[in-house]
């Protein structure tokens, strides 16, 4: 990586470190200061990973090359993308991107190709599977299991609490998909519908604390199936911790080293148990459905029969 740094000149892609200062990402024109990757040895229950940002300049603005005189380069904004690589096993290494872009991350000369390149100089064989996440969560059915869990028993392990789930997507059995948002409870009828349907759920966007000796840590993050997650900076705290920077980088590290792995692994040991209760679960939010509609129903007929309307016809009738 440090032999393809960004080529401010050329407006070709590089890596450097994932140091802030001087860095100019989204302005015009802008260039990068020399900087190179490290690696960070293992500490605090987080493994060794090497940290990179990947450098490129987007596309020109529509209509730019044709401005007479006007040096395309100099309205090119400069982006980045910061890249976490540990040793998952002996065999594979894991890839934790800072985007879910996937135009970004497919470019024919964008952050991928440019890794795999140089994985393949010194081994033709090695791939970047980019359809398979060593952070993938055991099936879908972890989400409804989370706001279950949110609702019966938020303290899902003596140091780790469930706080709100803030929203929720879901996809039916033709495709359609629904997003729920302004929180998500077992109250909300059109929840009701997507559990007593089945539909398959996720990603959701939650709020949970951990307890460290005391000091608390709060995270909110939107979780996909391929345990991929968005940080909301607003939300999160780690005592000590007051950088931006330094905030969000330490998030996103627990997260996918400690937290999601965990949440996954809960949900996991829960299995036997959760057998039984989603099915419970599923069946009462029919029978809740049933009773709401049937409710709704007789109040709109018993409106209808005592309208001014109904009671004129009836005395016409006599």
């Amino acid at each position: 990586m440090a032999k393809k740094p960004p080529n401010s000149t050329d407006r070709v892609g590089g890596w450097a470190s994932m140091e802030n200062e001087g860095s100019s990402i989204g302005l015009p024109g802008g260039c990068p200061l020399p900087s190179t990757p490290i690696i960070e040895q293992a500490a605090g229950g987080l493994p060794k990973v090497l940290k990179a940002r990947y450098y490129f300049w987007m596309t020109p603005p529509t209509g730019t090359s044709n401005v007479p005189n006007l040096d395309v380069n100099s309205v090119r904004r400069l982006a980045a993308i910061d890249v976490i690589i540990s040793m998952d096993d002996s065999n594979h290494l894991g890839i934790l991107l800072s985007t879910r872009n996937r135009q970004q991350l497919n470019r024919r000369d964008g952050v991928l190709k440019s890794l795999e390149d140089i994985l393949k100089a010194n081994d033709n064989t090695i791939k970047i599977d980019r359809s398979d996440s060593h952070l993938e969560l055991c099936d879908t059915d972890i989400f409804l299991w989370l706001t279950v869990q949110r609702r019966d028993k938020p303290q899902i392990a003596p140091d780790l609490r469930l706080d709100k789930v803030s929203g929720i997507s879901g996809k039916d059995a033709s495709a359609r998909t629904a997003d729920l948002r302004a929180g998500v409870d077992f109250d909300r009828p059109n929840f009701l519908t997507a559990v007593a349907e089945a539909d398959t759920l996720g990603p959701i966007d939650i709020s949970f604390v951990q307890d460290e000796n005391g000091s608390l840590c709060t995270f909110r993050v939107q979780v996909h199936l391929d345990g991929g997650f968005a940080i909301r900076k607003s939300d999160v705290h780690i005592p000590g911790i007051t950088d931006d920077r330094q905030l969000m980088e330490t998030a996103s590290l627990r997260l996918a080293f400690e937290l999601i792995p965990r949440l996954n692994g809960l949900y996991v040991s829960d299995a036997a148990d959760w057998e039984t209760r989603r099915l419970e679960v599923i069946q009462s939010a029919m029978t809740e459905l049933e009773s709401r509609y049937r409710a709704a129903r007789e109040a709109l007929l018993e409106r209808i029969v005592n309208s001014p309307e109904a009671i004129d016809d009836g005395e016409n009738a006599d």
